[in-house]
């Protein structure tokens, strides 16, 4: 669904911030100019993804060389797998790609280290992002600079398995509801199914996007903007994780031996298995289609339901394009980002593959020819980015996560399923998580 950043796929990008910190000192010096780059008259673009994905970016490519015959492209592309190792291992040879798809659990380690080009000298020029919200643009804005242009919109949502809930002669809930109408509907679930199903995953750790929003719903983020701390206060995690303990107490969320076995395996999510109408995690349904055979629909984070309560949802970039510092093809390479941004062919041919569109004009491009889940999707998405762009009280959107952040996520899932388990105390817990995760982003 849309390219959010799921708890999946932070985890899966733990493997390059490991590389990334340990290359630290290569990475620096080759990205800050003095490492060769790419001398060749060709210009380097490497991707990951999937078939579908690959043979876009090359049909999109060929239409964009049609009309720029001077600028030669050598592309490169592979399996997410491996994929920052090769791209860590290039920088520190001096042989860097000088277009690529960066991830935006990424960016700020590669752009503080040097290896990224800021790029805002461009924008208004040949860098054209009419359309692109600011909100969006800062899953590519480090310290105030430009590193990536968003491929398109992820946001926050429960993916829904309506086929089980009109065999329980239940409804969908509507989009503006709250997290009290979260626990309503889970509870039913379970009643109306003789305790055969649960109404929702577990999102008490194992859901990072769920407590991001509901901290920002309190004012409070996930990360202190120098990334140096937690943002949110030790009262608003206890909250949450009261509240899940409840939603098991209740059995509106499953116990903690179905939470532990899904982690990280997106066959056995609630959702899929059968056991959990609602899911916090957007892998269930992507560009490549669903994993179950059940009618899906999507609905945003529950709202606050608590005097004062904020706008908790944002919008993140999906995947990015960057350009690399030590390149000697920036100017083409910001060329290709705005063609991908703005061309209606390159759109047409990407379709949801880089996630939701970034843009009104490309989300109207596309919409006739989607499948039905595929317009629920676009539509949750255009939905709950409209709904942020109105909000008056709304944090900005978060930065690209610091030096850390992949400890800290575990350790969130760990936390809450110790507590699930009856390892630990709510209070103790919160303790355990507060030291640990100060150590981790004090190093």
């Amino acid at each position: 669904m849309g390219h959010q950043i799921s708890r999946r796929t932070l985890f899966r990008t733990a493997s390059g911030l490991a590389v990334a910190g340990a290359l630290g000192g290569s990475l620096s010096a080759c990205g800050g100019g003095t490492g060769a780059g790419s001398t060749s008259s060709k210009l380097t673009m490497t991707w990951w993804g999937s078939d579908d994905r690959h043979n876009a970016y090359k049909k999109a490519l060929a239409t964009f060389q049609k009309s720029n015959s001077k600028i030669k492209i050598e592309e490169r592309y592979s399996g997410y797998d491996g994929y920052f190792d090769r791209f860590n291992t290039n920088v520190a040879g001096g042989s860097a790609p000088d277009l690529l798809q960066m991830d935006t659990a990424l960016v700020a380690q590669y752009a503080r280290k040097g290896v990224l080009a800021p790029i805002d000298e461009y924008v208004g020029k040949s860098l054209d992002l009419t359309g692109f919200s600011k909100t969006l643009l800062a899953a590519g804005t480090v310290d105030g600079k430009l590193y990536g242009v968003p491929s398109g919109i992820g946001v926050n949502i429960l993916t829904v398995n309506v086929t089980g809930l009109k065999k329980l002669g239940l409804e969908l809930p509507d989009r503006e509801w709250t997290w009290a109408d979260l626990k309503k509907v889970a509870v039913e679930v379970n009643k109306k199914s003789g305790g055969k199903q649960f109404g929702v995953d577990d999102g008490g750790g194992g859901t990072l996007q769920a407590f991001e929003v509901f901290a920002r719903e309190k004012g409070q983020t996930f990360f202190a903007t120098d990334g140096k701390k937690l943002g949110f206060t030790a009262d608003t995690l206890q909250e949450w994780w009261e509240f899940w303990a409840e939603m098991r107490k209740d059995k509106a969320s499953p116990p903690a031996a179905i939470t532990s076995a899904a982690h990280n395996d997106l066959t056995k999510n609630g959702v899929v298995i059968g056991k959990t109408l609602f899911t916090f995690d957007s892998g269930v349904y992507g560009a490549g289609g669903a994993i179950t055979d059940a009618v899906l629909d999507f609905l945003p984070t529950p709202k606050g339901d608590w005097s004062g309560a904020r706008e908790g949802n944002f919008v993140n970039g999906g995947v990015l394009l960057s350009a690399t510092k030590a390149s000697k093809h920036i100017a083409d390479s910001v060329k290709i980002m705005s063609f991908f941004a703005q061309d209606a062919t390159a759109i047409k041919d990407m379709q949801l593959l880089r996630g939701i569109p970034p843009t009104e004009k490309a989300r109207s491009l596309i919409a006739a020819g989607l499948s039905d889940t595929d317009k629920k999707s676009m539509d949750i998405a255009d939905y709950i980015s409209k709904r942020v762009a109105k909000a008056t009280d709304a944090l900005a959107a978060p930065q690209p996560p610091p030096n850390g952040a992949d400890q800290i996520w575990d350790l969130l899932f760990q936390s809450n399923l110790a507590i699930a388990f009856g390892k630990k105390t709510v209070k103790a817990q919160l303790t355990a998580f507060f030291d640990q995760a100060g150590s981790i982003l004090s190093q």
